[in-house]
């Protein structure tokens, strides 16, 4: 199995992530509209990635570029960006939203160390997408 595989293996299973917690966010919306349930929490929005996420996939995909030297062009970066940093940090925060449905405050320290670990592996594996 090449570095390509492994890369969109893990693009799917990212966008599987956040697909889920999205999910689970709109059934608490829709509880809460249909039933007087809780209200819904601003930390259910999955593009309220802390800045660690970003910086945690950031310096995975600084890592990854430099060990496989990847010529740094200006569709590897904007790839690198989307699919490096983006993408991952996103993933990384729906592992939250999903562990704690919501309640950001209750994440355990597993859950966060999860949460940073899909941030880097997404980081470091999207340099395979530029090949």
């Amino acid at each position: 199995m090449t570095v390509e595989y492994v890369a969109v293996i893990a693009l799917v299973v990212e966008v599987a992530v956040m697909a889920l917690a999205r999910f689970g966010t709109e059934r608490r919306h829709w509880k809460h509209h249909k039933n007087g349930g809780p209200a819904p929490r601003r930390e259910d929005d999955l593009t309220r990635a802390s800045g660690l996420l970003y910086g945690i996939a950031a310096a995975a995909v600084a890592v990854a570029a430099a060990v496989t030297r990847v010529d740094l062009t200006l569709p590897a970066v904007g790839t690198f960006a989307m699919f490096g940093i983006l993408l991952p940090a996103f993933a990384a925060n729906s592992v939250m939203v999903l562990a704690s449905r919501g309640h950001r405050t209750e994440v355990t320290g597993w859950q966060r160390a999860l949460a940073y670990a899909v941030a880097a592996g997404g980081g470091l594996v999207s340099v395979g997408l530029t090949g």
